[in-house]
């Protein structure tokens, strides 16, 4: 249901075609991974996270903005293997 209306809200902004998604796949794989699997509350938490400090690491270390979420979920990995909010 999450999908589909993510993909109402997304249409008028670019085009519909059948790989219109991929571009955002990892960044949503990073996302559930820091929230934890199966938890709707987790996943909103890691999505501000990971807007937050990809937002931040944009305009502080530019050179590395793409790599800090990445880097930001190993720690939480680290620190807890199943996630934020896991179940």
């Amino acid at each position: 249901m999450l999908a589909a209306i993510s993909g109402i809200i997304a249409a008028p902004m670019s085009s519909i075609v059948p790989g219109m998604g991929e571009s955002v796949l990892i960044t949503c794989f990073v996302v559930v991974v820091i929230g934890g699997m199966g938890s709707i509350k987790g996943a909103f938490v890691g999505a501000l996270l990971v807007g937050i400090i990809s937002t931040f690491a944009a305009v502080l270390i530019p050179t590395m903005s793409n790599m800090i979420i990445y880097i930001f979920m190993i720690l939480v990995l680290l620190v807890k293997p199943q996630g934020l909010f896991a179940k």
